[in-house]
Parts: C-alpha cells; sequence; structure tokens
C-alpha cells in the first residue's frame, strides 16, 4: 500500500514536471518538484523491496507520523495561501501599490502583465506606486518598465511612483512605504493601501505589510496562470514559512 502511493505520488510530479515544460518552458521550481518525484519513486521501491524488514518497520514507525504531521502543516499553510487568493478587493484606496514579478531584458514577465492588467483594471483615481529593483538580468529596474506601462495605458504621470530598488517583498513594502509617507505628508498607518500581486502571493504579502506598519492593507490578487499554479502554491508555502520568522 505504502509503496503504492509513494509511486502514485513521485508519478504525479514527475508528469506535473513534463507537461507544465512542454507548455510553458522550463521553471525553475518544477525542477525540484520532479526531483522529489523521482526521490518517491526511488523509495516506492525501496518499499516494495525492503519494507518488510524489521529494520524498516522500526524506521516507518518514526517518519511516518512525521510525514502525516509536515503534511498537515502543508495543507494548513495551502488553506491560507488560498484563502489569500480569494479575496480581490475592488473598493478605492489611498494608494495602489503593484509588486514587481521579473522582466526579460526590458519585457515584462508574463506574471507581471498580468499583476499591471490587474492595476489597471481596479484602479479608480489612485495613486499607482510600482515596486521593483534591477536584477541581474533585467536590462532596466522593474519599476521602470511597471511605470512606462502605467502610462502607456494612459495613466497620468503625476499619479506614478516608481520605487527602483527592493530585490524582496519586505523591500517592497519598506522602500515603498517611505515614497508614500513623503507623496501623502501622512503615516502609513492612517492610509488605506491596496496591493496588487499575484493572487497565490496576497496572503504572505498582507502579513508582512502589517509588520511593515500598513494598518489599512488590503488585496487584489491578478490570475496566476493555470500549468504555473501548483508549482507556484507549493513553493509559497515554503516562502510563508521563510516570512514568518525571519522577514522583519
Amino acid at each position: 500500500m505504502l509503496s503504492a502511493v509513494l509511486y502514485g505520488a513521485g508519478g504525479l510530479l514527475v508528469l506535473y514536471w513534463l507537461l507544465s515544460t512542454c507548455f510553458v518552458g522550463t521553471v525553475g521550481f518544477t525542477n525540484v518538484l520532479c526531483a522529489a518525484g523521482a526521490v518517491l519513486l526511488l523509495l516506492g521501491a525501496v518499499e516494495r523491496r525492503f519494507g518488510g524488514s524489521p529494520a524498516a518497520v522500526r524506521v516507518k514507525k518514526v517518519l511516518l507520523p512525521l510525514t502525516a504531521a509536515g503534511l498537515a502543516v502543508f495543507f494548513a499553510l495551502e488553506g491560507l495561501i488560498l484563502s489569500g487568493a480569494a479575496h480581490r478587493d475592488r473598493e478605492p484606496a489611498d494608494y495602489i501599490l503593484v509588486l514587481g514579478a521579473g522582466l526579460r531584458g526590458e519585457e515584462m514577465s508574463l506574471t507581471l502583465l498580468l499583476r499591471m492588467e490587474t492595476a489597471v483594471s481596479c484602479e479608480q483615481g489612485e495613486v499607482i506606486v510600482v515596486s521593483g529593483g534591477q536584477g541581474w538580468n533585467e536590462a532596466v529596474p522593474e519599476a521602470e518598465a511597471m511605470g512606462s506601462y502605467l502610462l502607456e495605458q494612459g495613466i497620468p504621470p503625476e499619479r506614478v511612483i516608481q520605487e527602483e530598488n527592493s530585490t524582496s517583498t519586505m523591500e517592497n513594502l519598506l522602500y515603498s512605504r517611505a515614497l508614500i509617507e513623503e507623496d501623502s505628508g501622512q503615516e502609513i498607518s492612517a492610509l488605506r493601501v491596496k496591493i496588487i500581486t499575484s493572487d497565490f502571493h496576497c496572503f504572505r504579502a498582507r502579513m508582512l505589510a502589517r509588520r511593515a506598519g500598513y494598518a489599512r492593507v488590503s488585496s487584489c490578487g491578478a490570475p496566476t496562470p493555470g500549468w504555473v499554479l501548483p508549482s507556484s502554491c507549493i513553493r509559497e508555502a515554503f516562502a510563508l514559512v521563510k516570512s514568518f520568522f525571519l522577514d522583519r
């Protein structure tokens, strides 16, 4: 029975890697899932061959409860992530904050384009802060490309603020806070800020925003392409644990 579970789980991960690579190309974390699938398949073979031995039985008595506890935590985290993804605030705010998501040269990635389209679709005259620095493989800061997109969509330049130095979600929030407070002349805690990011990222973004002093924060999640969503949600569970303990 256990070997069948291991074979099934491993096979699904490898199959997902094959299909996602065919449809959307290589994505870093899907390679991790493929490796995990291969390990599960190997464990399935080991279980089938040696699972009844006394040593294997003793090991399983320790590992199986730990694995069950780990899965329970994982699915609880996924519940939080999905609850954040379902929250789409369309009410007016004082500021809209759009988080960066990578460029290919000067061209926005599909993830970033979907975030920008969501921002334009829900803006109601707010000042829009676009936040993202320049990665090693990017020709310009993400915020510069994002700001150019907003101008092309007819957003007046006086309603666009570019934060071009951040390299993480927490830096997005902290550096943008300084610009928002400078622009408004008010403390961030007094302002209603709506965060635009990918749907799977909304829960963590709001959690970190509250740590950064955003007392009146909401979010509107941009859609994630279907083939990317499973790996994004799995990766986000690990990122959520990391952010809970380390992002201060």
